[in-house]
């Protein structure tokens, strides 16, 4: 189950917080988010997860992302243009370097498109190269007793993320 938290987290940290980070792109709008991810490793299956956002969630984000990226990071760059964020940086995890790239188009404030290709030199648990497609949408107000940063996974399970990040 700590993997998949971590995929998880990986995955918002790349969609959601690679949108907060950037110079000018959209706040994306307080509510219900649906965020669907697939990957070359698992390409016949979407993953859904929903997650309950507002701009405070955005901001934590925006400082565990930017956090990540100093400590892990080199190389990184950001350029916003036209409702399309594009982002690529080179990072460290353990022994393996990690180059990747995303692309990111917004739909206004209520959707957004990512992909992100990732090189891992040497291969991280067996990926050299992965590649994963990442669709949010706006699906309305988070449901009655959610608290901003709850996240229900396809398990039914539900965490959050503030209290994850948390040292």
């Amino acid at each position: 189950m700590r993997h998949d938290r971590m995929a998880l987290l990986a995955a918002l940290l790349m969609g959601i917080g690679a949108a907060v980070a950037a110079a000018d792109p959209p706040v994306l709008k307080a509510g219900m988010w649906e965020v669907v991810r697939t990957t070359t490793q698992q390409p016949d299956q979407k993953h859904t997860t929903t997650m309950c956002l507002d701009e405070s969630v955005q901001a934590e984000m925006r400082e565990l992302g930017m956090g990540i990226a100093k400590e892990m990071c080199t190389d990184h760059e950001r350029h916003f243009e036209g409702g399309t964020l594009m982002s690529s940086a080179t990072c460290k995890m353990g022994n393996t370097t990690v180059k990747a790239r995303t692309t990111m188009t917004f739909s206004g404030n209520t959707a957004y498109h990512s992909e992100t290709n990732a090189v891992y030199d040497p291969p991280l648990m067996n990926v050299k190269e992965s590649k994963s497609v990442i669709e949010g949408k706006w699906a309305g107000p988070c449901k009655a007793g959610q608290q901003p940063g709850d996240i229900t996974l396809e398990t039914g399970q539900t965490i959050n993320m503030k209290t994850m990040t948390k040292k």
